[in-house]
């Protein structure tokens, strides 16, 4: 008997529809993978069980992801080689590439972004810094490909209908979680205490949320809105568009008070690029949303003028296209110095997310008093960055991804269906909410996700009809492999820095110096031998130790250790200056105690070669200073001091120096000339510092027999550092002195107090 029509049919697709099943199931791994990501990315942190409880924590959760990913298509191209044979599947690999070229563009260029940052990393002034990322911003190589990776799962996504509107829902509620708890800051009622110590310079009023720092919040929010706009747009409930459109008001206030400019300028362009491609899409918004948005943008904005944060808010306003506000001068030097790095490194760059190493070279005393303190890891543009650290390669594919992306949203907008229409006027809006902020900021691993997600989605123009694509199994084996190769890549590229990380949040939270404390940092330096960090503060600790210790063998053998871990430092980034410069303290320190095993020449050498790293550093000068006089190398010390004070008129440390080598000298009165001034400069912060300056005026003076003028100078340094016994003998002998020779005060005048 011979099966019917209809069981030969469905003998005839099984094989097909099996695929199907399996191909389904396979994207579904992805699907769920990419979708994670998305939504935790902006919300995910642990602050407190690590240094830096947000973007690295963000970064290793987006690397974990992508090997996820890689290991899902290593186990589809294990596959193909399994039963095609290795032979044929190099044959076709060329092919292959350059059909997905064609059809992907912005794929190839994100490709040829990658293979710069690959050669940027491999030429970089330090590689390992360029493959992790530089410490508070994680923007190394592996970022680099996380971010690549989550494209090209987007794009093979974006043939779903649903995709994009999953996209949208998934960023809706992240931005749900991230803008709720901003509002909790903002209202002082931070249930868990998140702050990050800079939002202390607007009296605490900017809300850092789940991201760490109030610009990544507005900046995520920012390229949020479209999508949540577009969700309000289509929902079929009341209740949902309500909900959305209240979202949106939300993060409106959350962008206003987080006294971010370029957040406000991100929601401008947004705004005008949605109406242009409204424009191009023939696609209008009801009537009665006019005066819904209206209402909502008045709210907003009246909302922060009515809070403490008004003072703040209207500062900030007026700043937005004031070019001799403190911040907007920071970033032209900023950009200048990056522009600097790209005449110098035209090809390659300075090494990805390496601008931070380079900058020393770059420093100019002009940016250093404007902000003090500090070496800032970004160029706040990320053009300019890209240019910097990639050279003209990576500056030249990203804007290939720029132009391409652009160019896709506007075919989509233009020749989509009518749902496509609406999703690329969000999706464009976005994008640019992500573009106009980093111009004079910088993007976080949430916002980035979110733009390689949406350039993803655009990118697959071609219509679905016209693409075959291949459903790929996977045997066990495969995907066993792969997961192996991602396993080891995990084991290689997540944990031993997530294990430095927690050693030294561990340490932190240890008592000072104490064998815990020790310990963890041991562990720390490590489990990350390449992050100069750890073996620094390490080294630091024990120096510290040994300044303190009384026994001269324990010290010496202190100073070794300290010497040990910050040669370690030092060997793992030579061109970090202030790690040299500790290096070459504690030479000074094992010169003073043992001379004959440690040369002045020697200590002279590594304070020079320290400063060489990094001339206009003040730190960096102030320090071989005050380790060459305590070698006795005073013309050398004064040297450096001159040339501190000269690029900083009104810095006290250097000026004080120079008193106290005067004072050394025997030129007494030039020494009180020179004091009197330091005095009454400013000391960032160095409080012992003040105190010896204060008693070496005091010693000055009471030298030159101005006995009231030395008590109340020694009175001075008592009260920065009420245990300096010197200046307390030196009170004390002045008072005896005055008691003595009371004629003296009557000559002297008021005293210099």
């Amino acid at each position: 008997m011979k099966p019917d029509r209809s069981t030969r049919t469905r003998l005839r697709h099984a094989p097909s529809a099996a695929g199907a099943r399996r191909a389904g199931h396979q994207a579904s791994v992805v699907f769920f993978t990419v979708l994670v990501l998305l939504f935790a990315l902006p919300v995910f942190s642990v602050p407190g069980q690590l240094v830096e409880g947000f973007e690295f924590a963000k970064v290793s959760l987006l690397v974990t992801g992508a090997l996820v990913l890689a290991a899902w298509w290593f186990a589809g191209e294990a596959s193909q080689i399994g039963s095609a044979g290795v032979l044929p599947w190099l044959r076709r690999l060329p092919g292959r590439v350059v059909a997905a070229s064609r059809r992907d563009p912005i794929g190839a260029s994100v490709l040829l972004f990658v293979l710069s940052a690959v050669a940027s990393t491999v030429a970089s002034i330090r590689p390992a810094l360029s493959l992790f990322g530089a410490p508070q911003s994680h923007a190394g190589l592996r970022t680099v490909v996380g971010l690549a990776s989550i494209y090209y799962a987007s794009r093979s996504l974006a043939s779903s209908s649903k995709w994009f509107l999953r996209v949208a829902q998934v960023t809706g509620v992240a931005a749900a979680v991230a803008a709720a708890y901003a509002l909790f800051q903002v209202a002082g009622v931070d249930p868990f205490t998140l702050t990050w110590k800079r939002e202390l310079a607007f009296q605490g009023t900017r809300a850092s949320s789940t991201l760490g720092h109030a610009n990544k919040v507005s900046a995520f929010l920012t390229m949020c809105l479209p999508l949540i706009v577009w969700l309000a747009a289509r929902s079929a409930s009341r209740a949902a568009r309500i909900a959305w459109l209240g979202l949106t008001g939300l993060s409106l206030f959350v962008i206003a008070a987080s006294l971010s400019r370029g957040g406000w300028l991100g929601v401008i362009a947004a705004t005008l690029a949605a109406l242009l491609l409204a424009l191009a899409s023939a696609r209008r918004p009801p009537r009665s949303w006019g005066p819904i948005a209206l209402g909502i943008v008045i709210a907003v904005l009246i909302l922060p003028l009515v809070t403490p944060m008004r003072a703040a808010f209207l500062s900030r306003v007026e700043q937005v296209t004031d070019l001799s506000a403190p911040t907007s001068r920071t970033r032209l030097e900023l950009w200048g110095a990056g522009l600097r790095m790209v005449g110098d490194h035209p090809l390659l760059g300075v090494g990805v997310d390496a601008y931070v190493a380079a900058f020393p070279r770059y420093r100019t005393s002009k940016l250093t008093q404007i902000e003090w303190g500090g070496t800032p890891s970004k160029a706040h543009n990320d053009a300019i960055q890209i240019l910097a650290t990639q050279g003209i390669l990576g500056g030249l594919a990203a804007f290939a991804i720029l132009l391409l992306t652009a160019r896709a949203v506007w075919r989509v907008a233009r020749r989509g269906s009518p749902e496509t229409r609406g999703a690329a006027v969000a999706a464009g809006a976005a994008l640019v909410g992500y573009v106009v902020p980093n111009l004079v900021g910088f993007g976080s691993v949430a916002t980035s996700a979110l733009a390689a997600a949406l350039a993803g989605w655009a990118g697959h123009a071609t219509p679905v009809a016209a693409v075959q694509h291949e459903a790929q199994g996977r045997s066990f084996w495969s995907l066993a492999l792969g997961l192996a190769l991602a396993g080891a890549l995990w084991f290689t590229l997540v944990l031993p820095p997530l294990r430095a990380e927690m050693s030294v949040a561990d340490a932190m939270r240890a008592p000072s110096e104490s064998p815990r404390h020790v310990d963890l940092l041991a562990r720390a330096a490590g489990a990350a031998p390449w992050d100069p960090r750890y073996s620094a503060e390490l080294g630091r600790s024990f120096l510290i130790e040994g300044l303190r210790e009384r026994d001269s063998q324990t010290q010496w053998d202190l100073l070794v250790r300290a010497r040990d871990a910050l040669a370690k430092s030092v060997a793992a980034a030579p061109e970090n200056s202030e790690n040299r410069i500790l290096l070459a303290g504690v030479m000074s320190a094992q010169a003073a105690s043992r001379p004959v095993i440690i040369s002045r020449s020697e200590v002279r050498d590594e304070f020079r070669h320290a400063v060489a790293l990094d001339p206009l550093n003040p730190v960096v000068l102030v320090a071989a200073e005050r380790g060459l006089l305590a070698v006795g190398l005073d013309e050398d010390a004064r040297e450096l001091a001159l040339q501190c004070a000269i690029a900083y008129p009104d810095y006290a440390p250097p000026l004080a120096d120079l008193g106290s080598i005067a004072l050394n000298q025997g030129r007494t009165a030039a020494a009180a000339d020179t004091l009197k001034l330091a005095v009454r400069r400013q000391w960032r912060g160095d409080v012992t510092g003040a105190a010896h300056a204060w008693n070496d005026l005091a010693r000055a003076s009471f030298s030159m027999r101005q006995f009231a003028q030395a008590r109340d100078a020694a009175d001075s340094a008592l009260v920065y550092y009420p245990g300096l016994t010197d200046a307390y003998g030196v009170r004390e002998a002045a008072k005896r002195a005055l008691s003595l020779e009371p004629s003296a005060t009557a000559s002297q005048g008021n005293g210099s107090k």
